[in-house]
């Protein structure tokens, strides 16, 4: 019974420290149940953490579209030379 109830405790006292590295961990490789299980437990519990997670999400999903060689270039995503001129020169007066 002392085995389960710190095995149950061991799961509730990960910190935002030790979860962060697991949540990109969990996102590259497979990983333990164990593992799982505490990142769950941790997120369901760690609203900063989720939001860590989402980011990564978001992250990983955008640089999976930048670097796709087939992914054509729309007309409409180039910029137009007056809005071009403009961040020119904010660029050049934040200098």
């Amino acid at each position: 019974m002392d085995k389960l109830m710190n095995f149950i405790l061991g799961l509730l006292n990960m910190t935002c420290k030790d979860t962060s590295p697991l949540i990109s961990e969990m996102m590259d490789h497979r990983i333990s149940v164990i593992k799982r299980l505490k990142i769950k437990i941790h997120l369901a519990m760690c609203e900063v953490c989720l939001y860590y997670k989402e980011q990564l999400e978001t992250i990983r999903k955008l640089s999976k579209n930048l670097c796709r060689e087939d992914a054509p270039v729309k007309k409409n995503e180039a910029l137009n030379p007056e809005t071009k001129e403009k961040i020119q020169k904010m660029i050049e007066a934040n200098k």
